[in-house]
């Protein structure tokens, strides 16, 4: 991975309490070193480009996933497995034939990120986290699809989303869990204790790893306003990065309708389409239609995370 820009991440991690000030210091300081936020291959990093390239073939997918061993190992045995075609692969190109080029190239995202981000600590069910994860990736895509084709970039904003909180967990493991503790305690979610007790949230903190990770534009900002699309610094963005910050909202809302997530998260009683991002969404005309199914997607991503995390 090539080196990051600290004045990129600032830009991110901004405070407005001059006490934590050294929150964004610290982080910027851990995050421009190697060996910190855990470095994609070029293959993953070049897979996240594609998501952006019309004219992507699934040669060009094949090609790319191989060029990394290990993740096309890995994508290989997932696709292998009950939950996709149950049968033995042998090749990238076999399970592009059966599965499709998007479905692998969700594997390959999700493994990739479920594979780099290990040795979590904190007594939080992490199993609920990369559910939450999967989930709300899914249902990104499916919101997004319902008003364009999905490229890819839906998938990996929904699964980004929090991953803010595994820098948090791994470098500020104490406060992490006061953080979580009191999130329970007054069931407000995470982001408003966040900010209260570090200055910043998991948000910010997920933009600056998208960054580092060299992730499009659009799905840097719709992991960073994901809990505020409508934010002023998204209006008249040429990448649709608020309807992006959108569709991820509604994808988390419905995820913590279904309870599906880490403690302390805020829950949602709201219907979906009583969201005020679906409201927003609703301007967009909705070609394709949606027929969602939240238990029937919530079975799926449980038997993803299962194959993911085989």
């Amino acid at each position: 991975m090539s080196s990051v820009d600290p004045k990129k991440l600032a830009q991110y991690l901004t405070v407005t309490d001059p006490s934590k000030a050294w929150v964004p210091e610290r982080l910027i300081y851990l995050m421009t070193q190697a060996t910190v936020i855990p470095s994609f291959s070029a293959a993953a990093i070049k897979l996240g480009r594609l998501t952006r390239d019309e004219n992507a073939t699934v040669d060009d997918l094949a090609a790319v996933i191989e060029l990394d061993p290990g993740l096309a190992s890995r994508c290989v045995q997932v696709a292998s497995s009950a939950g996709y075609a149950a049968r033995r692969i042998v090749s990238i190109n076999q399970a592009l034939m059966m599965l499709g080029m998007d479905k692998i190239r969700q594997i390959a995202f999700t493994v990739g990120v479920m594979d780099k981000f290990t040795h979590l600590k904190s007594k939080v069910n992490w199993d609920d986290f990369w559910l939450h994860s999967i989930l709300v990736a899914r249902l990104t895509d499916r919101v997004a699809a319902a008003f364009r084709p999905p490229c890819g970039s839906e998938y990996l904003a929904g699964l980004l989303h929090d991953s803010g909180k595994l820098v948090l967990e791994h470098y500020f493991p104490e406060d992490f869990d006061r953080i979580v503790l009191r999130a329970v305690e007054r069931s407000c979610g995470h982001a408003k204790v966040e900010h209260e007790f570090i200055g910043l949230t998991h948000a910010q903190i997920g933009a600056a790893v998208c960054e580092c990770l060299q992730a499009h534009v659009e799905v840097l900002r719709a992991v960073w306003f994901h809990h505020d699309p409508f934010d002023s610094s998204l209006d008249g963005q040429p990448d649709n990065s608020k309807f992006l910050a959108a569709c991820v909202a509604v994808g988390d809302a419905l995820a913590n309708m279904a309870q599906v997530n880490i403690a302390g998260a805020k829950a949602s009683d709201i219907p979906f389409d009583q969201l005020p991002e679906w409201a927003y969404l609703n301007q967009f005309q909705m070609s394709y239609g949606l027929d969602l199914d939240l238990e029937g997607e919530l079975a799926k991503a449980q038997e993803d995370l299962s194959a993911f995390a085989s």
